[in-house]
């Protein structure tokens, strides 16, 4: 169960430099509703995953008769072609002219009149239409869901899968809730952080997972 549960939570470790989930979840969290808003928001988003996350291993499971499945050709390729995808990407991010005049989305000026009810369809929906993310965390979850490992344990390292692939929405609600005097000043500090180096993050953030899912597959094939 261990190397499993290891190798899952290092793909599912991409989660984490989600730049545009932590911006929205900061933003919900410094807007007039506060830690309801950017509490919502990460509940509906964690829970998605994990009812996402969940679904696909026990379908997986009972698509193989509960026997135990040899992943073959099929998980070394699909790591190698996601890992492929994030390399492309970089590249293309590499490639992009940078952008003197950088206007903030839409939903930065709606921010405030989202209530908390609608900050959670909203974190669900979001996991559910950035198919970039899903598709890291599906294929983080694809050891698992290839794995010999009995349903309960699959399902368990699936809620951890899920549980780290959301802390870039989870952790700052933490620290809004650890640090209630100073937690929008350590927020916005981090969000600028984050809008400075988005260029530098959106090239640096899929190569670096990219070469580990190509690197990965590459080990999977010997």
């Amino acid at each position: 169960m261990l190397p499993v549960l290891i190798q899952a939570l290092v793909l599912a470790s991409a989660g984490l430099l989600s730049a545009g989930s932590i911006t929205l979840v900061i933003l919900l969290l410094i807007s007039d509703r506060g830690w309801q808003n950017g509490l919502g928001y990460a509940l509906g988003y964690t829970t998605a995953y994990t009812v996402i996350g969940v679904s696909a291993v026990v379908l997986g499971y009972r698509a193989t008769g509960n026997n135990a499945v040899k992943p073959g050709l099929l998980l070394p390729i699909l790591l190698m072609v996601f890992g492929t995808l994030l390399l492309w990407l970089s590249l293309r991010n590499w490639r992009k002219p940078v952008s003197e005049n950088q206007e903030e989305p839409r939903f930065f000026s709606i921010v405030d009149k989202i209530t908390p009810p609608k900050a959670f369809g909203f974190g669900a929906m979001v996991s559910v239409v950035n198919f970039k993310n899903l598709a890291l965390f599906l294929t983080a979850l694809s050891v698992v869901i290839l794995s010999d490992l009995h349903i309960t344990e699959k399902i368990v390292i699936t809620l951890l899968a899920a549980l780290v692939f959301c802390l870039s929405v989870i952790i700052p609600v933490i620290i809004y809730v650890a640090f209630p005097k100073h937690a929008k000043d350590l927020l916005n500090s981090i969000k600028q952080t984050l809008n400075r180096h988005s260029r530098t993050i959106g090239i640096l953030a899929p190569l670096v997972f990219g070469l580990l899912f190509l690197t990965k597959g590459i080990t999977e094939l010997r």
